[in-house]
């Protein structure tokens, strides 16, 4: 009973450390140059360990362009979108981190 109760305790103290991230791609229009949100772009998270890189999550965006996260693990990851465009990122220690806005050309 008491190897359970420190099992518990260890996976919920994880989830306490992990971060739900949230972002946006957005496209440029090429004739108005405006910017509009890009549906259903590829978002993937990469973290690198001593194997290499491995892939921890993949969305593809909404209508709103927007892409959702949950539960991360504080570190430093790759932020990969639509397969070619890589970004650096670090995910902080808190319930929520918001990214910046990405812009695909």
């Amino acid at each position: 009973m008491k190897n359970m109760v420190f099992v518990l305790l260890i996976l919920v103290s994880e989830l306490a450390m992990a971060t739900n991230l949230r972002g946006r791609v957005d496209i440029r229009h090429p004739y108005t140059g405006d910017l509009f949100p890009a549906s259903g772009a590829t978002v993937e998270l990469i973290v690198f360990t001593n194997f290499g890189p491995q892939l921890v999550y993949t969305y593809f965006t909404g209508s709103d362009g927007m892409y959702y996260m949950p539960n991360i693990m504080p570190g430093n990851y790759i932020l990969r979108i639509n397969q070619y465009l890589d970004y650096q990122i670090q995910v902080l220690n808190m319930p929520y981190q918001d990214l910046r806005p990405v812009l695909v050309q």
